[in-house]
Order: structure tokens, then sequence, then C-alpha cells
């Protein structure tokens, strides 16, 4: 069976971290010495104390031009002490939202657009220690996968190994990461697999289904057998 990629197979590794008392320039310098836009905050335990990204440095900025006591009075008080802190612990977001690096990459694109964020701190599976990050720029390396790759293994772990069926029998071009299915099946629900594992596999931008079957065994009241005057025999192969 396929192995879809994994937030492991695209994270980066070598993840820049700071401490919670890490003073707020020095963070600045981090980020801009190389070329990111967050870090994690590692707590005095060793785990995760939550991230710093550039928008929660550039609150101070906003905080500091806010000379209005009478706008000021709009930011909630987590808001003005994050704004107004010095140290690492004092202006990162947190909890840091996590994944585990087993999570498959549509998994992780899910996380993200639920809490709207750009990146995601990835953790060990068994005891949540920091593994990597990745980002949305991370989640779409699967679609730089060739395309005579993904037919491989559309052959390899959709027709052979799912569907147990000639790898011939199924027509299969891929042409800018887009698959056509062409070909007859015998039921319109191994059609139907077809189409949705295809969908599955890495790098695969879009499915176009031209797959045609012989029979709809999906149909709510299934054909109905030959009437008995017209059955064959299965032994004479007469009528019976």
């Amino acid at each position: 069976m396929r192995h879809p990629l994994k937030v492991s197979d695209v994270m980066t590794r070598d993840v820049i971290t700071v401490a919670e008392d890490t003073p707020y320039k020095e963070v600045v310098s981090l980020l801009a010495q190389h070329h990111i836009s967050a870090v994690p905050v590692v707590n005095r335990y060793g785990g995760i104390g939550g991230v710093v990204s550039e928008t929660d440095l550039l609150r101070k900025e906003e905080f500091q031009r806010r000379h209005s006591p009478w706008l000021l009075r709009w930011w909630s008080s987590d808001a003005r002490s994050r704004a107004a802190g010095v140290r690492a612990g004092d202006v990162m977001s947190h909890p840091a939202v996590t994944i585990v690096q087993t999570a498959t990459i549509p998994e992780a694109a899910r996380s993200m657009a639920a809490h709207g964020i750009t990146r995601l701190v990835v953790t060990t599976a068994d005891d949540e220690v920091l593994a990597g990050i990745v980002t949305r720029s991370d989640l779409l390396k699967a679609f730089l996968e060739p395309d005579d790759r993904i037919l491989q293994r559309i052959r390899r772990d959709v027709v052979v190994h799912a569907l147990w069926d000639d790898p011939r029998a199924i027509g299969i071009t891929v042409q800018d990461g887009v698959v056509t299915l062409s070909g007859e099946v015998g039921n319109r629900s191994t059609a139907e697999v077809a189409a949705k594992l295809t969908r599955d596999i890495d790098g695969v931008v879009e499915v176009v289904d031209n797959l045609v079957w012989a029979y709809d065994d999906t149909a709510a009241s299934p054909h109905p057998l030959p009437s008995p005057e017209v059955r064959r025999h299965p032994n004479s192969g007469g009528l019976a």
C-alpha cells in the first residue's frame, strides 16, 4: 500500500529556538539573521512554552504608537502586557499549536487553516519533544512530485495493490499533476474507489474520472436476476 507523505518528510528539522528569558532585541536579531518569521520558545523544563512570531514582536511597535489612553482601553490587559514585554516569554503566543511528526500533509494543512496560522511546531509522537517546524510552503512540496513518479505510484499503489487489477486495464495519464483515468472496470464501486485513492496520492492536483463500469453495484435496488424462463442452466448451457 501507499505511504503518504508525513509532516516529518517536509518539515525543517534544524530549528532555531529561544528561551523564555531571551531578550526582545535578541529575538528580533535571530529572525533577521536566519531569514525566518518565528521561533519556538523553550521553557525551563525543556518543553515548548510558545512561539514568538514577527506579529508578536510588532505588537510592541503598535502599542508604543498608541499614545491615546482612550485607544489603549480597547486593548485587553493580556495584549497590553505582551506588547510591553521585554523578553521572549513575555511576548510569545501560547500555548503553541503543535502537530505530531507522523501526521499527514492534509492533516497539517487543516490544522493551519483551523487556527489561522502559517506554521506548526512539530513534536515527536510519544513525549512531545520538539522535532521541527513546518510551514505552509513546506506543505506545498508534496506538489513538486514529477508526473512520471505520480504515474508509477498510481499504477502500483492504486491499481495493483488496492484494486488487485492489471495495471494496463485502467488508462492513466498525468499532465502537470492532473490525472485522467479511463477504461472499463467491472463495478461502479471499483471506479469510485480508484478515483478516490488516486486523489489521495501525493502530488495529485486533480482527477478527471472517465472510467466506465459494466455493473452498477451501488444502486439502492440491485438489478434483478433474469426471470426463470430465460435463466441459463449452469450445466447444460440451455434454458432452464
